[in-house]
C-alpha cells in the first residue's frame, strides 16, 4: 500500500482521517491475522459477537454487527462448513428459525487470534509513551461517547425523513 506523506496531505477533518486509519487497520489485520487463519474481518467480528454474547439468531447477529443479510448468510454458512459454529433449529424445521453458537473449534481459533493481535498490539504500542498511550486511550473513549450521540442523531433524523 502507498503511503501518504501525513504532513503533505491538506485535509485535516478528523472523520476523514479516522475513516482512512480504520480502513488501514483492517486492511493489516486482515492481511496479517485473519487470513493466515482462514478468516475474514466479518467471520472474525461474528465469532467474537457469539463468543462475548452468547447464541445470537441471525437476525440479532446482522443488528449487532452492522451488515447485510447477504454478507452474515454468507458468512454463518462459511463457519458452519468450517466448523466454528453451529446452527440449531430454534422451533421445528422452519430454517428462520435457527440459533448460532459458536464451537470449541470456533473458540480455539478466537484464542489463536487473540495472540496474534496481542503480539502484534505490543509492537504497535511501542511507539508511543505511556503518557502518550493513557491520552489516545481517554480520546478514544470520548470519541466513543460521541459516535454513540450522533448515531442517536442520525437514528432520530432517519425516523423523521420516513415520516415525511
Amino acid at each position: 500500500m502507498k503511503h501518504i506523506l501525513y504532513n503533505q496531505v491538506k485535509e485535516h477533518r478528523l472523520g476523514g482521517w479516522l475513516v482512512f486509519t480504520a480502513m488501514r487497520l483492517e486492511m493489516m489485520a486482515d492481511r496479517f491475522m485473519f487470513k493466515p487463519l482462514g478468516l475474514t474481518t466479518a467471520s472474525f467480528r461474528i465469532l467474537m459477537l457469539l463468543d462475548k454474547l452468547g447464541p445470537q439468531t441471525p437476525s440479532e447477529i446482522i443488528e449487532l454487527i452492522g451488515s447485510t443479510k447477504s454478507n452474515v448468510t454468507q458468512r454463518i454458512n462459511f463457519l458452519n462448513r468450517q466448523g466454528l459454529i453451529s446452527l440449531k433449529r430454534k422451533m421445528g424445521t422452519d430454517k428462520r428459525r435457527v440459533s448460532v453458537k459458536i464451537t470449541s473449534l470456533g473458540l480455539k481459533k478466537i484464542n489463536t487470534t487473540r495472540r496474534l493481535f496481542k503480539k502484534h498490539n505490543l509492537r504497535i504500542e511501542n511507539y508511543f509513551s505511556s503518557k502518550e498511550m493513557e491520552n489516545f486511550l481517554r480520546l478514544i473513549r470520548k470519541l466513543n461517547q460521541g459516535l454513540d450521540k450522533c448515531e442517536i442523531n442520525i437514528n432520530k433524523n432517519n425516523k423523521y425523513e420516513k415520516k415525511s
